[in-house]
């Protein structure tokens, strides 16, 4: 091996090296943080600990792995300076939100009350206090500390995991795209860092999350209050492509056939879904552990009370009867990521 090989060599080891430092850094750094919160509202359960277990490990695999491709590093350094704007918020809520979990998982109480603030018809199931937030998704302060609740949870791989349906996403500026559930669209800075710079729409049910999203990402998308199962009866057939992310499972099951059902009519022949959410046991058969433990997690942590419908969808069968075909699956940490096309 000559001088300048051995050099080469010696740098990619040293890259790799620093690359498994890094991930196993943030790795620690947000499960140490989770578990210490976990701990503090109940005692972790068999299967909670056999679920975090197989996190951890799963975790630092995905972050090694995504940060070891070329650019990497930037592109989630970049996305995730946003996030800093949002920081002091999370800071001041953590005291109040832990004080909010213990008290509701030590106490057994499942569901505190929702108030509209505004005239929207929103859809009942909505009216749920999500990720045992005052007020739930209808709240300012959890669109502000959404984003760094899920870091925590997933230990540092929320944007990681968005990544395996970035990649999925074409590259350029062509596609009309409809982001179904949208929330902050939080995923869309970091598509863009990466040339996918598509026209945007976005539809969610919060007044909050869309403002969070419009203060972030108003110039490059345009925002529209709507309920996902009842889409803009205009926009049959109107779009390229359609992106949903972690919304299903927050869904009762008549209302993610409504939603599979609106997604397949906007739609254009021809036109795809990229779809993210949680794993499910059909993705982990030789792990049945780490979905109960997920289901259990979701359940008392997070205050999700369809989860467990949810892991019972069959997606492939959903997603054939509304004429879209599945082009790949992908599980990805504690999520999966399914492209369909429609016929």
């Amino acid at each position: 091996m000559d001088a300048s090989a051995l050099t080469e060599s010696k740098a990619g080891a040293l890259g790799a090296a620093f690359t498994s430092a890094r991930a196993a850094a943030r790795t620690a750094f947000y499960a140490g943080a989770t578990v210490a919160a976990a701990r503090l509202a109940k005692p972790l359960g068999v299967a909670e600990r056999e679920y975090g277990r197989h996190a951890l490990r799963d975790a630092f695999e995905l972050h090694r792995e995504v940060l070891a491709r070329p650019g990497m590093n930037d592109v989630m350094r970049k996305a995730e300076r946003e996030d800093l704007a949002t920081l002091p918020f999370f800071l001041a809520s953590v005291p109040l939100d832990l004080a909010r979990l213990v008290t509701r998982t030590r106490g057994g109480k499942k569901r505190g009350a929702v108030r509209a603030q505004d005239d929207f018809p929103y859809p009942d199931y909505y009216l749920n206090d999500f990720h045992h937030q005052s007020n739930g998704n209808l709240s300012l302060r959890a669109a502000l500390t959404y984003e760094w609740q899920i870091r925590f949870l997933f230990m540092g791989t929320n944007r990681i995991m968005r990544q395996a349906l970035i990649d999925e996403v074409p590259l350029g500026d062509r596609l009309e795209l409809l982001d179904v559930g949208c929330g902050t669209a939080s995923w869309l800075t970091q598509a863009r860092l990466q040339d996918r710079r598509h026209r945007v729409t976005g539809i969610d049910l919060s007044p909050h999350y869309l403002g969070v999203a419009t203060a972030f990402r108003g110039k490059e998308a345009s925002f529209r209050q709507m309920d996902a199962a009842k889409l803009d009866p205009a926009w049959t057939g109107l779009f390229d492509a359609v992106t949903c992310i972690w919304l299903f499972h927050e869904l009762p099951p008549h209302v993610t056939r409504a939603v599979t059902a609106e997604i397949a009519r906007v739609l254009r022949p021809g036109g795809r879904l990229y779809f993210m959410d949680a794993a499910q046991p059909c993705d982990v058969p030789d792990a049945e552990e780490v979905v109960v433990g997920i289901s259990e997690v979701f359940r008392d942590y997070m205050n999700e009370p369809y989860f467990r419908l949810y892991q019972g969808i069959d997606l492939p069968d959903l997603f054939t009867e509304h004429g879209l075909t599945i082009e790949k699956t992908r599980r990805c940490y504690a999520s999966k990521v399914v492209v369909a096309r429609k016929a």
